[in-house]
């Protein structure tokens, strides 16, 4: 199985979330590369933590932005990335504990939740954005 890749249609229009989208993804395809080989190591958790940092600090920038222009979907969007964390939660504690069973299931639910998440609620949050003029930083 291959992990979801970063596309063109995945793009938002707005660099700053296009180019964090683009990291998600990188991160993802690394840790399936990595979990593929079926060996768990200090570089599975150090992707893990890197995934889980990242997406954290990404939700909280969009967050921002959702409440800079009081955007009507803001429960449904932030509940969706809090969905996202504790999965990667979970496979952090799985990685931890040395555990190789489901984790590639676990990766291809947080690709597959990513790009869905992208093509549907980002798009919608991106167009927000446009109509109000906020600048993503």
């Amino acid at each position: 199985m291959s992990v979801v890749k970063w596309t063109s249609d995945l793009a938002v229009g707005n660099p700053a979330i296009d180019e964090d989208h683009r990291n998600l993804f990188d991160l993802l395809e690394r840790l399936h590369h990595d979990m593929s080989t079926g060996q768990i190591n200090q570089e599975t958790q150090s992707i893990v933590d890197a995934l889980r940092e990242y997406a954290e600090s990404h939700f909280a920038r969009e967050e921002e932005f959702m409440r800079k222009i009081s955007y009507e979907h803001y429960p449904t969007h932030k509940a969706e990335h809090d969905r996202f964390v504790s999965e990667v939660c979970a496979l952090q504690s799985r990685v931890a504990r040395g555990a190789r069973t489901a984790q590639l299931d676990i990766d291809q639910f947080l690709a597959g939740w990513l790009r869905e998440h992208v093509l549907v609620r980002d798009m919608a949050l991106a167009a927000a954005i446009h109509k109000e003029s906020v600048p993503a930083a």
